[in-house]
């Protein structure tokens, strides 16, 4: 047998590590690395640096909105615990604002946004619930309405409602009991007592109701009673008497809203009031135009009417408040030209219009400083003897006008308008006017008063400093009162109040809230916002006194 051979493949190349596939992958990356990672890296040191900045924008930006989130505002807090309080007694609403509703309706009259305030009335609602169905199951079929509006009142869900409300249906009382009480109802109406208490007619309607909401013939009955009520409105109208209207219109609403009469009550109520309101803003108006020209007791008299209309306007409190000040500045020129009967008489009449004004002791100091003057030239001229010149003191030389007119521009550049009282640019102007109206450097200075008052307002409000803001327009309106720029400007610093106003309640300062308020109406009475907020001024001064 021959010798078995195997095959033989020779001798293998060896292996190198340059090979040329391997070489082009080192080759590519060797290419690549270096230039790719260091836009890598550049990319992220921005994206980081970007971050950095926003973030920090973002907690000095919103770093108030974000202290009172982390850290309430010890009221906040103070109400809060309060209202916990209330409702784990169950004391879920009090007219006295001590109820856990109540509680937590003051907290969300300052923040509109506390969520755990919205959940504790959540809760409340949920509570009156629960005291509802108490009171059904123990026969307390009255407490269990009470409960079961307050429940409604708060948005409890309808679904949870009805089984209430159904348990209350099914004990009604029987026929002959609804009929009693229908008898009783129209004898309280025959009698004259419509709406006077828990025997009148209306309360046992309701009563009857509250067993038969469905009843055809008590409600009928009722309508009657309603439209019977709203047909006083024609003598309460023709008394001038709105508040007692509007609250007849609120009554018959809080029985039933949607009484098919209530629409046209509303809108001859909404007529009478505009018309009383205009009527008010144009005996104001008128006011306001006898105090500018110098007809300062037509204007007192004016606005003394006015408030025995409406005690709290504002406007006319104000109007006798500016007329106060007329006064005092008149005191101050007749002092100046030792006029001082004529000084004290309007010193006299200040006091009793601006006694807390802040500039009345010094126009008392510059009353007795003349008077003061006056003797010690009346006893030079007396030493003298009788050749002395003693009538010149009190006299005014037209050729004072050029001193006058000096002292105006000084007092402009100062911007010196209104104030001092007797040194104000608009004294000097006011007394140079009074000798020569029609000089055309009386009126050139006076337009430059008009366009430094103008600049005056725009600066400040700009600044936001409104008081001074204020301060200007006053100039404004005291030179020119007609200027068509005037009612906007007014709106504008109304509505800068109320967005402090706004701001203070959020900060518990209901002081400054008040004033700011205050200040607003002075400048835009019938600004819409104003009732919004005085309606939420109220509700933070409950929640403060608990």
């Amino acid at each position: 047998m021959s010798e078995r051979r195997d095959p033989v493949l020779g001798a293998l190349p060896e292996r190198r590590n340059n090979s040329t596939r391997p070489a082009f992958a080192l080759q590519r990356g060797a290419q690549q690395t270096p230039q790719a990672r260091p836009r890598v890296r550049w990319a992220l040191l921005v994206l980081g640096a970007v971050v950095l900045l926003g973030s920090a924008f973002g907690l000095y930006r919103w770093r108030d909105a974000l202290g009172a989130r982390l850290a309430p505002p010890p009221e906040q807090t103070r109400l809060m615990q309060q209202a916990a309080a209330a409702l784990r007694a169950n004391r879920l609403t009090s007219p006295d604002g001590r109820g856990a509703r109540e509680l937590y309706q003051a907290v969300l009259a300052r923040d509109p946004d506390v969520l755990a305030a919205r959940e504790g009335l959540v809760r409340v609602g949920t509570a009156a619930l629960a005291q509802a169905q108490a009171a059904v199951s123990a026969h307390h079929r009255e407490e269990a309405r009470k409960e079961l509006e307050l429940a409604r009142a708060l948005a409890v869900p309808v679904a949870d409602l009805q089984p209430v409300e159904e348990a209350l249906r099914s004990g009604t009382d029987s026929d002959e009991q609804l009929a009693g009480l229908l008898a009783t109802a129209e004898a309280a109406e025959h009698a004259g007592h419509i709406d006077d208490g828990n025997a009148s007619a209306l309360a046992v309607y309701q009563q009857a109701l509250a067993a038969a909401p469905d009843n055809a013939v008590l409600l009928a009955r009722r309508h009657a009673l309603l439209a019977r009520m709203l047909g006083g409105i024609d003598r309460l109208l023709a008394q001038g008497d709105t508040d007692g209207t509007q609250r007849l219109v609120d009554r018959v609403a809080g029985v039933d809203p949607v009484d098919v009469d209530l629409p046209a009550a509303r809108a001859r109520l909404a007529e009478a009031v505009q018309q009383r309101q205009g009527a008010r803003s144009h005996a104001l108006d008128a006011a306001d135009a006898s105090l500018q020209a110098g007809r300062i007791d037509v204007a007192v008299a004016a606005y003394r009417e006015v408030l025995t209309k409406a005690p709290d306007d504002l406007r006319a409190h104000g109007g006798l408040r500016a007329a106060g000040e007329a006064l005092l500045r008149n005191a101050n020129r007749a002092a100046a030209e030792f006029d001082l009967t004529a000084a004290q008489s309007a010193l006299e009449q200040a006091r009793a219009l601006a006694p807390e004004s802040p500039n009345l002791r010094a126009t008392e100091l510059h009353v007795e400083q003349a008077r003061a003057h006056a003797v010690a030239v009346q006893a030079t001229a007396a030493a003298a003897g009788p050749k002395a010149n003693v009538g010149s003191v009190g006299k005014v030389d037209p050729a004072r006008i050029v001193d006058l007119l000096a002292a105006a521009d000084h007092a402009i550049v100062r911007d010196q308008l209104v104030d001092p009282p007797g040194d104000s640019a608009f004294d000097k102007l006011r007394a140079a006017a009074a000798i020569a109206p029609a000089d055309p450097r009386v009126v050139e200075a006076t337009h430059r008063f008009v366009a430094t008052a103008l600049a005056c307002y725009q600066r400040e409000m700009t600044d936001n400093r409104l008081a001074r803001g204020g301060a200007c327009l006053d100039a404004l309106v005291a030179i020119q009162p007609t200027n068509p720029q005037l009612p906007s400007m007014r709106q504008a610093i109304a509505a800068r109040w109320l967005a402090v106003a706004d701001e203070r309640l959020g900060a518990g300062e209901i002081d400054n809230a008040q004033h700011a308020i205050g200040s607003a109406q002075r400048w835009a009475p019938d600004n819409p916002a104003i009732p919004a907020a005085l309606a939420r001024l109220q509700q933070a001064r409950v929640g403060a006194k608990h």
